[in-house]
């Protein structure tokens, strides 16, 4: 019997104390083309189920000494190695209290004394095809769990990494603005110095030609005061070491000192202006919103031609108010605008005097009031910069 247990084919423990149905149901199976292994009570099966793994199928009589077949079924399942194996109850037909009992011992079927052939066979490949499919989803499912467990790994340790990449980023994100902190007040500090001098001389020096050269001298370190300013607020806000103020801030008022401080440009190139306006009051800092609107006016002139006219449109809605800047300049080379509002990366009409880097600055500005900056390029002629500023901050 154990040679023939060793083989690769199904194998079936018959268990029955009469040696006929031993005898008989033995040659049924192995004429199926089924190894079959015999046992005389419960006992001796669970020890050859334990000595000799891997059985497919056990036919088991109810009725046996020593150990009957109700408590050998329920030991079975009990048994971790052994609970999923089938079996597969031998009864006399009429003894439904057997079988009954043998279904709430954990057994599967049953097949009726005296034996037929067709009943045991079919009832056999049935049950031995059902543990295969059992057998085969569970090794489906161990290699599913496993997977689940290596790539549960893999993502934790993947999360792991961009945790600290995401620190190391932030970490170095707040020394760069502690940086640029430190570097706006080191501009600072000469500027009002040089801005000081610069008011002495102009009342000194009677020349008119050194009268002009020193106003446009006070007019450019004006101008780079105000970006040093603009740019440590920015810094401090970025860094949340000083709120946002939210103002209520005079449109008006803004857009005529953003046009004074354009003045010069302005005059040379001859530009009007064509305001239109339903409101007045946008919610926000007033130096950060001042910045904005005079970086985009500067945009809008320094691209017109002269004698243009340069469009304000300001309107509101119950969300929003808008600030609307339209020139009838060359407008944006197309390929720009996926980066047109992006730090250090700029199309070439920006090189002059960092106008790129400006519209970077508006972009951060705005994002900082839950805001929007938008360009775009007119119908026929010219572009626009818009500013979008939520009525509630």
């Amino acid at each position: 019997m154990e040679a023939d247990l060793k083989s690769n084919k199904i194998k079936i423990l018959a268990v029955d104390d009469n040696p006929k149905n031993i005898q008989v149901i033995g040659n049924l199976l192995r004429d199926a083309g089924y190894s079959v292994g015999f046992a005389y009570n419960g006992k001796q099966a669970l020890d050859i189920l334990r000595e000799i793994q891997g059985f497919d199928l056990v036919l088991l009589d109810i009725n046996m000494p020593v150990m009957n077949g109700l408590d050998t079924c329920k030991a079975m399942r009990k048994d971790d190695m052994l609970k999923d194996i089938p079996v597969i109850f031998l009864t006399a037909l009429n003894h439904t209290e057997d079988l009954v009992a043998g279904f709430n011992a954990g057994g599967q079927d049953y097949v009726s004394k005296p034996f037929n052939y067709e009943e045991v066979i079919s009832r056999v490949k049935t049950h031995i095809e059902l543990k295969r499919s059992k057998d085969q989803l569970k090794r489906v499912n161990q290699w599913l769990e496993a997977k689940v467990q290596e790539r549960t790994l893999e993502v934790k340790q993947a999360h792991g990494k961009l945790k600290k990449a995401y620190l190391e980023l932030e970490q170095l994100d707040q020394s760069k603005s502690e940086f640029l902190a430190i570097i706006s007040h080191q501009i600072n500090t000469p500027l009002n110095g040089i801005l000081g001098f610069i008011d002495i001389l102009k009342h000194e020096i009677e020349d008119a030609h050194l009268q002009e050269m020193f106003e446009h001298l006070e007019l450019s370190a004006n101008r780079l005061n105000s970006f040093s300013k603009v740019s440590l607020k920015i810094t401090r806000l970025r860094t949340r070491k000083v709120p946002l103020d939210k103002s209520d801030v005079a449109i008006s008022a803004i857009l005529q000192s953003s046009k004074d401080a354009l003045a010069n440009l302005i005059q040379a190139k001859n530009i009007t202006f064509c305001i239109e306006s339903n409101t007045n009051v946008v919610k926000g800092d007033p130096e950060l919103i001042e910045f904005c609107l005079e970086s985009i006016l500067d945009n809008a002139i320094r691209y017109s031609r002269n004698n243009d006219t340069v469009k304000i449109d300001i309107t509101s809605d119950e969300e929003y108010t808008y600030i609307r800047v339209v020139d009838k300049g060359k407008g944006f080379n197309p390929q720009s605008f996926s980066n047109l509002f992006d730090l250090f990366v700029s199309d070439n009409k920006y090189a002059e005097e960092n106008k790129g880097l400006d519209l970077a600055l508006v972009k951060i500005i705005m994002d900082a009031h839950q805001g929007q900056v938008t360009a775009s390029n007119n119908d026929t002629v010219g572009a626009s910069l818009l500013l979008t500023f939520p009525n509630k901050l």
